[in-house]
């Protein structure tokens, strides 16, 4: 179980990372204000390290 957990956390995270990284390309075409575009992306990659972290211990202990 321990294993299905840790491998998901870390496939969620890279998909996270993913969809940060064409979300922050796209960002000059979005409507909505820099700053809070710039808030989103931060905070979905902050939640990827999460899941990357989370997920490399499960594994490892």
């Amino acid at each position: 179980m321990k294993l299905i957990f840790g491998i998901g956390a870390i496939l969620i995270g890279i998909w996270q990372i993913y969809i940060s990284k064409q979300y922050f390309n796209n960002l000059k075409k979005q409507s909505s204000p820099l700053i809070f575009a710039l808030i989103a992306v931060i905070a979905s990659l902050v939640f990827a390290a999460f899941l990357l972290i989370y997920g490399v211990r499960i594994l490892l202990f």
